[in-house]
């Protein structure tokens, strides 16, 4: 063909294999993380630390807040109360968790973000 053309397939196919073997071994994990659920499962369990710690903090808050207006909290009213709250949070986390994992698979089975790749290959916005 030409010493141009030549030099564009060599640089072409040599790009291709230095995708082929460092980026496209990461994107099958990726994808198998994905898919196989072993990512809800993670977050799944991070919840339930995560409530914990975020609860302990808004009770901390309010009872620095209490305390600056010389108002002692009554601790056995508050436990009841506080145990149906953390219930409902985790069970709201876990259910929204389980609700963006069924939206990414069906993403990744409709190819829902291939109109985003494109926007983003060619610099345009939605």
């Amino acid at each position: 063909m030409g010493y141009a053309a030549d030099k564009f397939a060599t640089i072409t196919r040599d790009s291709y294999q230095d995708w082929k073997n460092r980026f496209y071994p990461k994107q099958q994990e990726l994808m198998e993380l994905a898919t196989n659920g072993q990512l809800l499962r993670n977050q799944l369990g991070r919840v339930d630390l995560n409530n914990q710690n975020s609860l302990a903090a808004a009770k901390q808050a309010t009872d620095n807040r209490m305390a600056r207006m010389g108002v002692s909290t009554n601790q056995s009213a508050d436990d009841n109360g506080q145990g149906l709250r953390m219930s409902l949070m985790t069970a709201g986390t876990e259910n929204g968790l389980r609700e963006q994992e069924q939206a990414r698979q069906m993403g990744i089975l409709t190819g829902a973000d291939a109109g985003l790749r494109e926007a983003i290959k060619t610099g345009g916005g939605m």
